[in-house]
């Protein structure tokens, strides 16, 4: 399975918008802790100036890279598991970075920006390079997560190397992106000592390596440290951040115009709210989608009031009470259908 989101004592910080309804995603050596840049946070820039209209030099910054950039407005699907459904109509869709090269240039064909799903902070023992891992790299187990152990990042060098050799895979196969997994290893229990300043010093070499290829490049939830690094990534994906109130971490990344890829999971786990709730609760500048745990291809997309189904394209407004009664019965109905079907 792909990591989705943990827990750890610190909020294992899990998570932007278009109502859409889509078809069927050993020994551990002691490392020394390298000498550590202090990190300065810093305000997050504007990229308008409110009074003038003109826009700011990280605008100007942003439109001049020579990489794909999601916008605000950006579509999506997130699918990690089975089959991938190459009918969905969506501007960029993120799977997972060993599928095969005939699917990604298929939905490159359909026009769809294609985004690598890569684990950069653990050890997944069914990887084809998990042998190229050394065992003073891996740490406790993942819980939950059969086959996972986490990196130790204080190892930066080493792990720069194994990264960058995965990325250029990746941009080998045609993925236009990465979205890598498991960065805020400095909150859970992975049995180093990693501080806030290996996890700083960790992802923006993984922001670096990414765009040293042309690469745009996803935040993958660490919502403590959005404040420093929005500024090193193009976008954010973030899991249950409506479920565990922390949306408003985000601010660096929505209020300078990136977007922000949501996920949650209503009605899976302890997470008991409708999908009502979730849709209410949406900040209408991001891009949520309500998806089963298994990241499978079935989800919703939530823009609010606007229904869109992956074979037409059709959107329905939902002005009602009735309406979104009935949207939410066939809702559950369509759900219930494709986990028998998973």
């Amino acid at each position: 399975m792909q990591l989705i989101g943990r827990r750890a004592s610190l909020l294992s910080i899990l998570a932007a918008s278009e109502f859409m309804l889509m078809g069927t995603p050993g020994v551990k050596a002691a490392p020394t802790t390298p000498a550590m840049e202090p990190v300065i946070e810093e305000p997050a820039a504007s990229i308008v100036n409110t009074s003038t209209g003109a826009a700011s030099p990280e605008l100007v910054e942003r439109a001049a890279k020579s990489w794909w950039v999601p916008t605000q407005s950006t579509t999506w699907q997130i699918q990690l598991s089975g089959t991938i459904d190459q009918s969905v109509v969506v501007d960029a869709i993120e799977i997972d970075a060993d599928t095969d090269t005939a699917t990604i240039r298929a939905l490159k064909t359909n026009g769809m920006k294609v985004i690598a799903y890569l684990s950069a902070g653990s050890w997944e023992d069914w990887r084809t390079d998990a042998s190229k891992f050394p065992k003073s790299l891996r740490g406790k187990n993942l819980d939950g997560w059969p086959g996972e152990k986490w990196l130790d990042i204080r190892q930066i060098g080493t792990l720069q190397t194994l990264m960058q050799k995965r990325v250029q895979k990746a941009k080998a196969k045609g993925f236009d992106g990465v979205d890598w997994d498991n960065v805020d290893g400095y909150t859970q229990d992975s049995g180093f000592k990693i501080t806030k300043a290996h996890q700083i010093a960790y992802n923006k070499m993984l922001a670096d390596i990414s765009h040293d290829l042309k690469m745009t490049v996803a935040l993958k939830n660490d919502l403590g440290q959005a404040k420093t690094l929005a500024r090193y990534f193009d976008y954010a994906v973030n899991e249950q951040c409506s479920y565990y109130d922390e949306c408003s971490l985000l601010e660096p990344f929505l209020s300078t115009g990136k977007a922000v890829v949501g996920l949650e999971y209503p009605g899976e786990g302890d997470d008991t709210r409708s999908q009502a709730e979730v849709i209410a609760a949406t900040d209408p500048r991001t891009y949520t989608l309500i998806k089963k745990l298994n990241l499978g291809a079935w989800g919703f997309s939530v823009r609010k009031n606007a229904l869109i189904t992956s074979s037409t394209s059709t959107k329905k407004k939902i002005t009602t009470a009735a309406e979104l009664k009935a949207f939410m019965q066939n809702a559950r109905k369509s759900a219930k259908s494709n986990s028998n079907s998973d």
